[in-house]
């Protein structure tokens, strides 16, 4: 006779081995203080026994609105994330519509760019999505931005007008005003 195998011990020890592998890929607390963060010891992120995630009640997180806006760090543009699908963004591929306008409105024409963030589990994002711009609308599309796990997520645009709207919207002998904006969101 041949060798006779237990599938179903085999089954629960690989999906014991799954749920292991998935724990310890990646912690919910902050990375260690040596980056210069404060963390609480006790404070692991995650919420009893369901395992949620807990990080709408952070500081700094945004509530998810379609058409919220954002004037950038240097207080040259303003930010709007136009839409997002889902809405509110969720765990995997998500596609941003997002403008950027001069103070009084006025949208501008540019490079964008993101970069995504976790700054709870100290990881970058994936690779950016590809950014197209939309000549009617002036609002830039990214597409797919997968955010790919539950917690909080920093996404920062930046932006670099084009040389013509440079001068326009920056300050007394600028030529070249760039400027980024944070959003924050949990995502679950």
């Amino acid at each position: 006779m041949g060798i006779v195998t237990k599938p179903r011990a085999t089954w629960r020890a690989l999906v014991l081995m799954v749920s292991t592998c998935g724990v310890c890929a990646c912690s919910s607390s902050p990375p260690a203080a040596a980056s210069g963060a404060q963390s609480d010891a006790g404070d692991t992120g995650v919420d009893g026994p369901t395992g949620s995630v807990g990080c709408e009640t952070e500081a700094g997180v945004d509530s998810y609105a379609e058409g919220m806006k954002k004037l950038g760090a240097a207080g040259l543009y303003r930010f709007e994330l136009v839409s997002s699908m889902p809405a509110p963004p969720a765990v995997d591929n998500n596609r941003f519509v997002v403008q950027v306008t001069q103070a009084d409105g006025t949208p501008v024409n540019g490079q964008l760019s993101v970069a995504l963030l976790m700054p709870q589990h100290g990881h970058q994002g994936p690779p950016p999505p590809v950014i197209t711009f939309d000549s009617a609308s002036k609002a830039f599309t990214l597409d797919p931005m997968d955010l790919f796990m539950v917690g909080v997520w920093k996404i920062t645009f930046s932006f670099t007008p084009e040389s013509a709207e440079a001068g326009a919207a920056g300050a007394e002998g600028v030529t070249s005003a760039g400027d980024s904006a944070v959003f924050e969101f949990c995502i679950e």
